[in-house]
């Protein structure tokens, strides 16, 4: 195959030794295979390469899942957090889909076998998911791996450390999100929240646990159809007592306000981010643990995803205003910026007091001159942290 028949962001890529990566990935030395992870995982962060991954997602996920076979702790880490990032590259279609029928051969087998991995795997799980399946039968599919695999600890001694109770919680709670509730199995999930509620009673008290648990909740609520979460509705005259009731019990983790205002459909639940200089409002305690979820997927990659990502753009229908190169230097480097003192000196004055007002460390204009460059540090930590930040959140901790 000649050059010319790539496409320009092929050649890009292929300059900067894809190919050579993808390669390294059948070596048989570990560590030349975690370092070509490494570096495609860095890849897909910094640069969404739509084209590429959707020329090659067969040919990168099927090396990735050679690494689960054969890899280290670190290696089957990394593997999984790139099948992620691929699918989320692709984005919503065919073959993303493709990407989800492949991986529910193999991923369910490596929570299973791989303990050692688990948070990963069920991140992998609700990433490939969230973006691959295409309608709501699949994404309980992999809702109901998840719960049998936290309710495993009911049949055997040994319990899932809180931190894993916490990521599988999270996961179907992506799931959730992303399902209209309409949809839901009226049987599937019946002892769900007697579940959530308990573990939020239980003696040892886990954070992490206690916040996956009250957005769980949060999101169920949101859902309005709590009848198809819990076996217990026919112990309430209705509907309204059976959420008074878990929002009191609630109430015994975080404050009533709080547990009013995640609980309760007529409270406000309002998200403000800005990411670089655009602002998106989130309205609903789904978007807002969508965004959550990938924000915490994708790391430092978040940003340039929510910029360049058209998958993410539709999803929460955010249109990024578009900066000129020129505009953009002006925004993130003001190095044409300066202190002015204007001062009234009469002229009598005006050489005995030049150097006290202007070079004196105590002077007006050097204390300009300190609030710039103070002002200007700022902007650089703000452009070091990708641009974004959260202007306005829900009252709990957890967002």
């Amino acid at each position: 195959m000649s050059d010319s028949d790539f496409s320009e962001s092929e050649r890009a890529i292929s300059r900067k030794g894809f190919g050579e990566y993808l390669e390294d990935l059948y070596k048989k030395k570990g560590s030349a295979r975690e370092e070509a992870l490494r570096e495609l995982i860095n890849e897909f962060k910094k640069t969404v390469l739509s084209e590429y991954a959707q020329n090659r997602f067969i040919t990168l996920t099927h090396r990735c899942e050679n690494s689960l076979k054969r890899g280290s702790i670190l290696e089957i880490d990394l593997a999984l957090q790139f099948i992620g990032l691929i699918a989320i590259t692709v984005g919503a279609g065919d073959n993303a889909h493709e990407i989800y029928e492949y991986s529910q051969s193999f991923l369910p087998q490596v929570l299973k076998f791989k303990s050692s991995n688990t948070i990963k795997v069920l991140e992998c799980l609700a990433i490939v998911t969230f973006v691959g399946a295409q309608n709501s039968d699949e994404t309980e599919n992999t809702m109901e791996i998840i719960r049998k695999f936290i309710n495993e600890e009911s049949k055997v001694e040994i319990k899932h450390p809180p931190n894993v109770v916490a990521a599988a919680i999270s996961a179907w709670s992506l799931l959730l999100a992303s399902i209209n509730g309409w949809y839901v199995n009226h049987k599937k999930w019946k002892g769900l929240i007697p579940y959530l509620v308990k573990q939020l009673e239980e003696e040892d008290y886990d954070e992490d646990v206690h916040s996956a648990c009250i957005e769980a909740l949060g999101l169920i609520f949101e859902n309005k159809s709590l009848e198809k979460f819990s076996n217990e509705a026919e112990n309430y005259a209705n509907i309204k007592d059976m959420k008074d009731d878990i929002v009191t019990r609630v109430s015994s983790v975080v404050t009533q306000e709080i547990a009013e205002q995640l609980l309760l459909e007529d409270s406000e639940k309002k998200m403000t981010l800005t990411i670089s200089e655009n602002k998106l409002t989130l309205t609903t305690f789904s978007l807002v643990k969508q965004i959550n979820y990938l924000k915490e997927f994708l790391g430092d990659g978040f940003v340039d995803h929510m910029r360049e990502n058209k998958y993410l753009h539709d999803i929460f229908k955010f249109v990024p205003q578009t900066i000129s190169t020129d505009e953009e230097e002006d925004l993130h480097g003001p190095e044409f910026e300066g202190a002015v003192l204007q001062v009234y000196a009469p002229h009598i004055r005006r050489k005995v007091c030049a150097k006290r007002i202007s070079m004196s460390s105590s002077s007006f204009l050097s204390k300009g001159k300190t609030q710039l460059r103070n002002k200007n540090r700022m902007l650089a930590e703000d452009a070091k942290l990708g641009g974004y930040r959260v202007d306005q959140e829900f009252g709990y901790d957890v967002y």
